[in-house]
């Protein structure tokens, strides 16, 4: 009998790119390479939640303030999630 616990936090993001396979994110937290989420955005009142997993982090050091670019990669997407990305990348 094992349990798991998971601790779960928001951490704010601003989105950069999107495409089929992943997001390009910035954020002033770091977040580990490896860490899984879910990913939550409401483009053009569609809302839109995957998860995802961080492949990418990368420190940003053109401000006062500390900033991360954070590449990660979907884990998966149902076609739904997939025409709305494609809607969404495209404009």
């Amino acid at each position: 009998d094992t349990e798991r616990s998971v601790l779960a936090f928001p951490v704010p993001v601003r989105l950069l790119d999107i495409s089929l396979g992943g997001v390009l994110l910035e954020a002033s937290h770091r977040v580990e390479y490896g860490t899984r989420g879910t990913l939550r955005f409401n483009f053009g009142g569609v809302p839109f939640s995957a998860d995802v997993r961080v492949e990418r982090v990368d420190a940003l050091s053109d401000g006062p303030a500390e900033r991360f670019n954070i590449g990660a990669s979907f884990v998966a997407l149902n076609r739904d999630d997939q025409r709305v990305i494609e809607r969404f990348a495209d404009q």
